[in-house]
């Protein structure tokens, strides 16, 4: 149960509360988890409104989103739909309601790292996610992921995007507009003339968390995105997707939809 409520003014300030607390406190950027699965031995909410970590910058090469800027916020930031396709705002039209868009922030979001269309972007744009656990440090959001780091101490404060453009787009496939995603599916590639030079294919709602499925990836680099190379992608992504079962959809249900929105995706920024 809640029984106390903090509004840190500073990051370190919340930082030190966190480590103080331990598993009986937990930060609050937009509050849209927390308030539907408050975990039973959480007392504490520590508000990381007033730390701080608004606005969106750019430096020419990045574009940098702090950690409690919210998803409408991000919609609305015009530069934002500027870059890779438009593809961060076509994926934020589609996640959940407006009125949760105008509460989750992006910080939240990503420090929770599941049940998330906005994950598969960042991961296909290779995003690097800005966090302080005693100092300030910054690493590939792939691989805070793939170490975990995001379950440890720490107060993410931003995200930074690269705005070297490339092409990216995104698809999900629901039951409902609003609905959480049953599969979805992120593809960002650069090119040299018409040669994809780098690539990446991220699949989300697995339904654990998005992983990149390098060997589809690998398939597109030093090709063209003709129809046989998209072809040829679609079918070892399905083939190599790490998918389970759960209410639902099924496995092979899962697997199915990785070839068809993969495909999708491709098609979508090579025509």
């Amino acid at each position: 149960m809640i029984t106390e409520y903090v509004r840190s003014g500073s990051v370190e300030e919340a930082f030190d509360l966190l480590t103080k607390l331990g598993p009986r406190a937990r930060l609050m950027g937009g509050g849209t988890d927390l308030s539907l699965h408050p975990p039973a031995e959480v007392d504490t909410l520590i508000d990381l409104s007033g730390a701080s970590l608004g606005g969106i910058t750019t430096d020419g090469s990045s574009l940098t989103i702090g950690a409690t800027v919210t998803l409408t916020e991000m919609l609305e930031y015009s530069p934002l739909g500027d870059i890779w396709s438009g593809v961060v705002h076509e994926m934020l039209r589609r996640v959940a309601s407006p009125l949760h868009r105008n509460a989750a922030s992006i910080g939240g979001h990503l420090a929770r790292g599941r049940l998330s269309d906005v994950v598969p972007v960042l991961l296909a744009l290779n995003a690097v996610v800005r966090f302080y656990d005693g100092a300030y440090n910054q690493m590939r959001l792939a691989d805070m992921y793939a170490t975990r780091r995001n379950r440890t101490p720490l107060v993410v404060t931003g995200v930074r995007i690269p705005t070297d453009n490339g092409r990216a787009a995104f698809r999900k496939f629901a039951r409902t507009t609003y609905d959480l995603a049953i599969l979805n599916v992120a593809c960002a590639a650069r090119f040299d003339d018409s040669i994809v030079s780098s690539a990446r294919i991220v699949v989300g709602e697995r339904p654990s968390l998005a992983v990149e499925l390098t060997e589809a990836s690998d398939v597109l680099v030093g090709h063209p995105l003709d129809p046989s190379t998209i072809a040829t992608a679609a079918v070892k992504a399905a083939a190599t997707v790490d998918v389970r079962s759960d209410p639902r959809g099924s496995a092979d249900y899962r697997r199915h939809l990785t070839g068809v929105l993969v495909r999708r995706c491709l098609e979508e920024f090579a025509s």
